[in-house]
């Protein structure tokens, strides 16, 4: 599993519940990863996309029991999101919010990070890889620049990535 977001330079994601930023060009980059394969979220980031991203299979995890979804498949485990996955051939992206990069956050191998070179004020934060010993970048892209904010990709690997 990999999880794909975008974070500002506090490893802020969102504030609430939207994101920080709209950047056209990580958007895209973020559909060309995630497009026909499986994003795991939680419900509210679920919500404040208005539902079911397109061409993808959705899966949300949350607490309500009672909670229904037309375009998604809805858990209320995590342990059965990954009973579920582990089936599945297709990659799997955590997408967020906060909580539910934190369940699946040992069970990933791979951070996709947009970087964004700018602060804003937050309310939900990212597990900052760059603190963490157990990853590494494995590979950083170019600055760019849209609307005059400033932002690189990076990925991140667990140091045991690869292996059993």
């Amino acid at each position: 599993m990999k999880i794909i977001l975008a974070v500002d330079k506090n490893w802020g994601i969102g504030k609430d519940g939207d994101m920080l930023f709209h950047i056209k060009k990580d958007l895209a980059h973020f559909k060309s990863y995630t497009l026909e394969n499986i994003c795991i979220m939680g419900r509210k980031t679920y919500e404040s996309m208005g539902g079911a991203l397109p061409h993808r299979e959705n899966i949300v995890l949350t607490r309500n029991k009672n909670y229904k979804a037309k375009d998604t498949k809805i858990f209320t485990d995590y342990r059965d999101v990954l009973a579920y996955v582990r089936e599945s051939r297709e990659e799997v992206f955590v997408i967020g919010g906060e909580k539910i990069v934190e369940i699946f956050l040992e069970y990933c191998d791979e951070a996709i990070i947009t970087k964004i070179y700018e602060k804003k004020e937050a309310d939900t934060f990212l597990h900052n890889f760059d603190l963490d010993k157990d990853w590494f970048i494995s590979e950083e892209s170019d600055i760019m620049e849209e609307n005059g904010v400033s932002f690189r990709y990076v990925t991140y690997r667990r140091k045991n990535y690869g292996k059993d």
